[in-house]
């Protein structure tokens, strides 16, 4: 995936989980800013599933999120 921002530094997409409220839990905020307009979907994913792993979700080796085509 290259990066490439030629619009400005505000983000074109953004991905936050807020702070569980909870007693027990970390109070931490985790953001993944997308800069890039024209991501593949493929590549979108692929943010994606790394705001999912930063938020503790685990994905074995043979795991991944993909599109899945219906007939």
């Amino acid at each position: 995936m290259e990066y490439s921002n030629t619009s400005s530094d505000k983000p074109y997409i953004q991905l936050i989980c807020n702070p569980y409220e909870h007693p027990t839990s970390v109070n931490t905020r985790v953001t993944i800013d997308v800069m890039q307009k024209d991501l593949s979907r493929d590549d979108l994913l692929e943010v994606f599933e790394g705001f999912m792993k930063s938020m503790g979700y685990h994905f074995s080796e043979n795991e991944y999120i993909r599109i899945e085509e219906y007939n």
